[in-house]
Order: structure tokens, then sequence, then C-alpha cells
């Protein structure tokens, strides 16, 4: 398990070393404290609100099949988070509980541009 999570990050963080540096900043800005986004460290391990931005990204894959219905589907959730839209098993909503809403933190054109960074542009 701690092999399989060391090689997520490493592979996580390799992508996020190549996309736009500003929608990184956005990313890591509105996201990045709750989502493991940026630099990692134990701290911030010990400390996760939510599952990390990657975990996420690979759920919106498992679940949707084309790109624009998984950035759709994070914006509506960031916005308008929903226990019945959770993507994760039970385990995650009882370690994390439902999000926030982001609503008036950000817009949904930053939010769509947050969640095209996360799947990989």
């Amino acid at each position: 398990m701690k092999k399989t999570l060391t090689t997520a990050l490493l592979i996580a963080t390799s992508t996020l070393l190549l996309a736009n540096p500003a929608t990184e900043e956005l990313a890591v800005k509105h996201c990045g404290e709750c989502h493991l986004m940026g630099k990692i460290t134990k701290a911030k391990l010990k400390k996760m609100k939510a599952p990390p931005y990657w975990a996420l990204a690979k759920m919106a894959k498992l679940k949707y099949t084309s790109k624009e219905d998984m950035v759709n589907y994070i914006a509506d959730y960031a916005l308008n988070p929903a226990e019945e839209k959770m993507l994760f098993p039970h385990e995650t909503r009882d370690r994390f509980g439902v999000m926030p809403s982001q609503k008036g933190k950000v817009t949904e054109a930053q939010i769509k541009e947050i969640s095209n960074y996360i799947l990989g542009n």
C-alpha cells in the first residue's frame, strides 16, 4: 500500500510539473490545501482534509468516458456537492465528509480549468 501511494504521488507530481504554471497556481491556491496539491509533506499527509487530487481524477476517469463529462462532474460537485454525487466509497465520506461548496470562492470556469489540469490537460 505504501509503495503504491508513493508511486502514485511521484507520477502525479511529474504530470503537474508539465502543466501551465498559471493553472497550476490556480489549482494549488484553491484546491491544494485539501487535495494534496503542491509540495507534499508528512505534515500535509497527516492533516489531509480530502482525497488527493490524483485519486479524484482516477475516480472520475473510472466513472465517465468523456473528458467533458469528467470536467462537468468535477465542476458540478465542487459548486453543488452532495453525498449522492460522491464517487468515493462510504469509508471516504466517513473520513472526510462531503466537500463544502466552493460557490463564491471560484468560478465555474476556474473549476473547469482546474479539472482539466488534474485530469491531465
